[in-house]
């Protein structure tokens, strides 16, 4: 039951070395199942091989690649075991819209030097996750991955105070409604705005006129 935490789709893009051995292939295919039963909406480099698991709806939805997709992504997955020539452009272009990367590699690799001395930025390090996996490690690393994606440490963090004042009966509806969750009234409440603000017709009519995200 721990995978029903994404309430919207969650998109991943996930990329790694289609010319890798079979052995490395079968760990692919392994990670876009372990996306998929996460109900990740998932976008590859690797669709064209068709990894298992790929509907083919999801197929027609990887045909845009690159800059554009990465924009309308929720987080970035990386196999980098054997290193792939466009990881650091993926890399640069998450990071410059602020997204969460899950930099994959075997345990007893060395994950390439400048993603190292990337982690030492502190505004770097909260987007860019570098882990070593076993096989039998893989799912926990992933699914907590996905967890922060969720979180939003990638996505905008509120950082705009103001005051509200409340009903005693709006404080109860709140109190009711966050018990027993790991969710403040404060998330709830933000989630919920969020919520309307996507479903706003015609909110989202004006800033799309404006070009703004």
């Amino acid at each position: 039951g721990g995978n029903n935490f994404l309430v919207n789709t969650m998109r991943i893009y996930f990329t790694a070395d289609n010319q890798a051995e079979d052995r490395l292939q079968k760990r692919f295919s392994q990670i876009v199942s372990i996306l998929n039963d996460a109900g990740v909406l998932i976008m590859s480099n690797l669709a064209e091989k068709n990894v298992t698991g790929f509907s083919s709806q999801d197929l027609e939805k990887i045909e845009q690649t690159g800059e554009v997709l990465l924009e309308k992504m929720d987080g970035l997955v990386i196999e980098g075991s054997k290193s792939l020539a466009e990881s650091g452009y993926l890399i640069a272009i998450a990071l410059t819209h602020k997204k969460p990367i899950l930099y994959l590699s075997e345990k007893g690799k060395q994950i390439n030097k400048n993603l190292q001395h990337l982690k030492k930025d502190k505004n770097t390090a909260k987007y860019l996750n570098l882990e070593y996996y076993t096989d039998n490690s893989l799912h926990k690393i992933i699914l907590e991955f996905l967890q922060k994606v969720e979180k939003g440490e990638g996505r905008e963090v509120p950082n705009i105070k103001f005051t509200l004042r409340i009903t005693s009966r709006i404080e109860r509806y709140l109190h009711w409604k966050t018990h027993n969750t790991k969710t403040t009234k404060a998330d709830f409440l933000r989630e919920w705005i969020e919520r309307l603000i996507d479903d706003d017709e015609g909110y989202q009519k004006f800033i799309g006129r404006r070009g703004q995200k």
